[in-house]
């Protein structure tokens, strides 16, 4: 920030140069306090009171900031800056037309000022875009990249601004040609690290903007969450792969769709070496101290978390295994019982594994009573919620045509295990929804101010909000209750099946007798040979006599049959 103060020996001036080094060096806060004491000596120094705006905003104290700057501006009206700074505070805090205004009354005192010109593209491309907003926009930051084409703040700005627009591809050009010219540049660093393309690079990029200043403490909250989101996913995706693999023994063990199983294990597996891949590449890029901080914090939450993610995947493997090698009807049911037990214990873990991970973040300060500290939590809340809401979108459509037609499954009593694997899905989307909104709401008690409020209509939505929530828990939990109490751990009728075989629908030959003429023949030959035998091994059947009573047919008297005079027939 340059407050335009003279050259010499102006006391205010060196303070001002000061704070600016050491925002510089990443220590905000020891400029503050120095700027503060320096107020003490000088409280009417416009330049001290501007500069003190400029590092309230730096903390991300944009209420203090704005306060500040509002009564900069009334004191100096044609301070082009104060106006600016005011804007930035008030378009943290969402008040956008508040920042607009602000922002184009620095434009008619300075109009040819590249700062001035990036934050006014910026409020316009914040909130709902309009069409000419994004023209306007994207034509103010070609003017500031005209007036400073190597300055890395404005190229910062302009591809901050293209972003938001959409064009990736412009910022991170930007981005890259700014980084040619200040390579240690923070910001422009940061921002290399958020338009990566791939997982991996975007955490290595961030772990180098965290090696060069520790205390950046956006690109530390951004490298926590990609951390927990890598090791959260893992847990889901077992979820998904037993409850799938249950489904599918509920509606393909039977004789004729046995030969399908080894299919759907292998499409599983491809899934889970998938999942494992992703994680792999961004938990590969983190210092493993991270990891294991996340992981293997000694608290009892975050070992059952752990032991969850363990079992999980332990239960997916053996989930597969009964796709391709379970036949028997009764290691069926048992195989049915474990995978439900299972559940239980990775249900428990998903359950922990995101309390821990808000745990961690508050400890670490990613979630203090702060504004940014409260936008965070609202942000998370935000993605959870919506996460939950499409998983519980794709339950139903899988649920009710599900329930329409489970009396024509083939194992109906795999359905509560699959139903319990839902619950295992969704409860700890909904847990972790109700404990973000309570941290919220402790942040807010504790002075944190929201970005923008909503008075008496934000209350109640909170209200129908928390409701939704509470009948949500209850109705879940009600689910996961009855599901366990149906889990088939008891002998059925389905174990009477005996041992399943690939079939085919018509009854004809095992399909999978496959291969050359000699090896079909082969197969079907042996087939034929186990049918005798099984035909030679059956009891004998008894079949029942009759006796019955036949009358006697009466003696018929001899007829006596005439002679028959036949004419000589000569030629005489």
């Amino acid at each position: 920030m340059s407050t335009g103060s003279p050259p010499g020996h102006d006391p205010v001036a060196g303070q001002v140069t000061r704070a600016e080094m050491l925002v510089d060096a990443g220590r905000p806060e020891q400029a503050l306090e120095g700027i503060t004491a320096a107020l003490a000596e000088h409280p009417d120094d416009v330049r001290l009171h501007l500069t003190a705006g400029w590092l309230h905003l730096r903390l991300q104290r944009s209420a203090d900031a704005q306060r500040i700057l509002e009564q900069v501006v009334v004191g100096s009206p044609d301070l082009a800056q104060g106006h600016v700074l005011l804007s930035v505070a008030q378009q943290n805090r969402g008040r956008l037309t508040e920042a607009r205004a602000a922002v184009e009354r620095a434009l008619e005192l300075r109009p040819d000022d590249a700062a001035t010109l990036v934050q006014h593209a910026d409020v316009l491309v914040s909130g709902r875009v309009r069409p000419q907003d994004r023209k306007l926009a994207r034509g103010q930051a070609a003017r500031a990249l005209e007036l400073e084409p190597e300055n890395p703040s404005r190229l910062l700005g302009a591809a901050s601004i293209h972003t938001r627009l959409g064009e990736r591809d412009l910022a991170r050009a930007l981005v890259r040609q700014g980084l040619a010219t200040a390579p240690q540049h923070e910001g422009l660093l940061y921002a290399d690290a958020q338009l990566s393309v791939d997982d991996g690079q975007h955490s290595k990029a961030l772990v180098g903007v965290l090696a060069q200043n520790p205390e950046h403490a956006e690109a530390g909250y951004v490298l926590f969450l990609r951390v927990w989101q890598r090791l959260l996913a893992p847990m889901d995706t077992a979820i998904v792969v037993v409850a799938t693999a249950v489904l599918l023994l509920a509606w393909t063990m039977r004789n004729s769709m046995v030969g399908l199983l080894p299919i759907w294990a292998a499409v599983l597996a491809v899934l889970l070496v998938v999942s494992a891949f992703r994680s792999w590449s961004v938990l590969r890029h983190v210092p493993r101290v991270l990891v294991r901080r996340s992981l293997l914090d000694g608290t009892w939450p975050g070992r059952l978390g752990t032991v969850g993610l363990v079992t999980g995947w332990v239960a997916a493997v053996l989930a597969l295994a009964a796709l391709l090698l379970v036949r028997d009807a009764v290691a069926v049911r048992w195989f049915l019982v474990l995978l439900a037990l299972a559940l239980l214990i990775a249900g428990a873990g998903a359950v922990m594994l995101p309390r821990t991970m808000v745990r961690h973040a508050r400890d670490a300060g990613y979630l203090g009573a702060s504004g940014p500290g409260l936008v965070r939590v609202d942000a998370l809340r935000g993605s959870f919620r919506a996460t939950t809401a499409r998983r519980a979108v794709l339950v139903a459509l899988l649920a009710l045509p599900g329930a329409v037609t489970a009396a024509g499954a083939a194992r109906p009593d795999a359905l509560p295990v699959a139903a319990l694997g839902a619950v295992t899905w969704l409860l700890p989307g909904v847990l972790v929804v109700w404990q973000l909104r309570a941290l919220g709401a402790a942040l807010r008690r504790e002075g944190a101010e929201p970005a923008a409020t909503g008075g008496s209509r934000r209350g109640a939505r909170d209200t129908v909000g928390a409701a939704g929530l509470v009948l949500a828990i209850v109705a879940l939990g009600a689910g996961g209750l009855l599901a366990v109490a149906h889990v088939p751990v008891l002998p059925n009728e389905h174990d009477a099946a005996g041992r399943y075989v690939a079939t085919s629908g018509s009854g004809g030959s095992d399909p999978t007798c496959g291969g050359s003429r000699y090896t079909r023949i082969s197969c079907v030959l042996r087939e034929n040979r186990e049918r005798m035998e099984e035909w030679e091994d059956r009891e004998p059947i008894d079949i029942p006599t009759f006796d019955l009573d036949v009358p006697e047919i009466p003696d018929v008297e001899e007829l006596d049959v005439p002679a028959l005079d036949v004419p000589d027939g000569g030629t005489g």
